[in-house]
């Protein structure tokens, strides 16, 4: 191992202990090991490491989306759409904990998950406010709901993209490899929410609305304006155009069609926190990709599993899911393709790559709910719940809610690849 790969993984661990142990803000500890990174020139090229390693387009696409939240959120849309979902629900909280999780996992099959919660999460917290209720387990349970229903399609979590591209795999190929598996997978995750949460989830509550003077004219600019963003986002890869030009264009044209004299207002609801916090990730994941310590580890896979197609898959699953709980599933999952693809040159039982394509999925868009930073959704989630409703979820915390329902997730699709198709 070289001097910039060690320098890489310890700066890693460093900061990960600062990120669980709360020691430090997150962002001050992504930022400085990041800042420590470059400095030692573990990055031989500098241009390099902002076209390849930080994803401006997650950056964009996250500064567009919370100028939209806060532009239609001013004008009480989101309350309005709480209102009507509590009058559906008849004031049960079990009927507005399945109702919302639907829609998040449905959503989060054809639209970025970042987008989902950015959409959904303002939502709950009115619910919860008017409830006079804590958000966490809504909140928390939402993103379980947008990292797995993002599995079902093609569309639904970029690492798939990454997969469709490599393999050449359609739409249609992921609905009959990975839906199945998904909505299984999001059943039986949400029963477990439902044992564990019964008693808070059967409570009578009593919603509490304060009367809703909301302009018809702001409601129907949002209600288009949203529409149009999750039209666009659906549409993305027949017009061709990046998600973070869609968030980030309708981000400004929310403030000129609805609120025009208060730019400065908006810009103060970016959470520049959060932004920061993503470019530091990038960069000290792209460090472990670049020194080469992610390619090794998907070497000690090939070596130690290549000679088996079913001991391969199965430690396929289970490190991708490990793995992407820890890192960015982006890197790793771009670092594996090409593992993958040699399979048949190790053995000639590797003639079928599909299955392998399949446990890659799966495991990498599973793994994203094992910690608080194992999806770009969960660190989204979380900073909008501490942001608006003051209520902070430590590493301890989200792990504590995660372990078992992720574990869980992880069986389900363990047993799914070697049933169907070993």
């Amino acid at each position: 191992m070289s001097v910039d790969a060690i320098i890489a993984l310890i700066i890693f661990v460093i900061v990960y202990y600062l990120i669980i142990s709360e020691k430090i803000h997150r962002s001050i500890a992504v930022v400085l090991g990041a800042f420590i990174l470059t400095f030692f020139g573990v990055f031989e090229d500098p241009d390099y490491l902002f076209k390849n390693y930080v994803d401006f387009d997650t950056i964009f696409l996250l500064i567009g989306m919370m100028l939209l939240v806060s532009t239609i959120k001013s004008v009480g849309f989101f309350e309005y759409v709480a209102f009507w979902i509590i009058k559906f629900s008849k004031n049960s909280l079990l009927k507005i904990f399945l109702l919302i999780n639907f829609f998040v996992a449905l959503f989060s099959a054809f639209i970025d998950n970042v987008t989902t919660v950015m959409i959904f999460i303002p939502i709950t917290l009115a619910i919860a406010d008017a409830a006079n209720i804590d958000p966490t387990f809504f909140v928390l349970s939402e993103v379980f709901s947008s990292n797995i229903g993002g599995t079902a399609t093609l569309i639904g979590d970029p690492p798939n993209i990454l997969i469709g591209n490599a393999a050449r795999l359609t739409f249609n190929d992921f609905i009959l490899n990975t839906a199945f598996p998904t909505i299984i997978t999001l059943l039986i995750v949400l029963i477990i929410f439902l044992i564990k949460y019964k008693k808070f989830l059967s409570n009578k509550i009593e919603f509490n609305f304060n009367e809703l003077s909301i302009s018809k004219k702001n409601l129907i600019k949002s209600f288009i304006l949203l529409s149009v963003v999750i039209l666009l986002f659906v549409l993305q890869e027949k017009l061709q155009i990046h998600s973070s030009i869609i968030a980030f264009g309708m981000g400004f044209v929310s403030i000129l069609v609805i609120d025009p004299k208060n730019l400065e207002k908006h810009f103060a609801e970016i959470e520049w926190s959060t932004i920061f916090f993503f470019i530091g990730l990038f960069i000290i994941t792209g460090a472990l990709e670049d020194t080469g310590i992610l390619k090794q580890v998907a070497l000690v896979l090939s070596e130690n599993f290549g000679n088996s197609p079913r001991l391969f898959g199965l430690g396929l699953i289970v490190m991708s899911f490990f793995v992407s709980g820890f890192f960015d599933n982006i890197p790793f999952t771009a670092t594996m393709i090409p593992v993958i693809k040699m399979l048949p040159s190790i053995n000639s039982s590797f003639s079928n790559l599909m299955p392998y394509w399949w446990a890659l999925s799966l495991g990498v868009c599973y793994g994203g709910n094992f910690t608080p930073i194992g999806a770009s959704a969960n660190i989204v989630a979380i900073t909008m719940l501490v942001k608006y409703s003051k209520k902070n979820v430590s590493f301890k915390d989200f792990f504590k809610f995660s372990v078992i329902p992720s574990l869980v997730s992880l069986i389900i699709s363990i047993v799914y690849i070697e049933i169907r198709y070993f």
